[in-house]
């Protein structure tokens, strides 16, 4: 079994905080100027649709996150960002709707489950 990992984060109000590094987190951690905007930042899944005017276009990322020094929240969470309004015709509906879907059921299923396991857990 191998021992936690650390990483230290440079604060302007606490110096270099060290803490324990989540196995899902990216391990990357810039100085912050608040101990409390300390942030665990998980792999993100990108939902990228085709569109007619745009081409290929991000509307969507979900990934996990954690502040662990968060003056409300400390639980482990998942981040969904969306994009812009995009015009549609059936066709290319269609293929939005079809993208969706597997999105659902791929990585966000994914993040699902691993939320779960996590709000059962420590969270580390």
């Amino acid at each position: 079994m191998s021992a936690p990992r650390t990483v230290t984060v440079q604060t302007g109000d606490h110096g270099p905080v060290t803490l324990d590094e989540p196995f899902w987190c990216t391990g990357v951690h810039p100085p912050v100027d608040c101990r409390s905007d300390i942030v665990h930042d998980g792999e993100e899944s990108a939902l990228v649709i085709e569109t007619p005017c745009h081409g290929p276009v991000r509307v969507a990322a979900a990934a996990l996150l954690q502040y662990p020094f968060g003056l409300r929240d400390r639980q482990v969470r998942v981040l969904v960002e969306f994009d812009e309004l995009h015009e549609y015709d059936a066709a290319t509906l269609a293929v939005l709707a079809d993208s969706l879907v597997a999105y659902a059921v791929g990585p966000l299923h994914g993040l699902i489950e691993r939320l779960q396991l996590l709000e059962g857990g420590d969270g580390s």
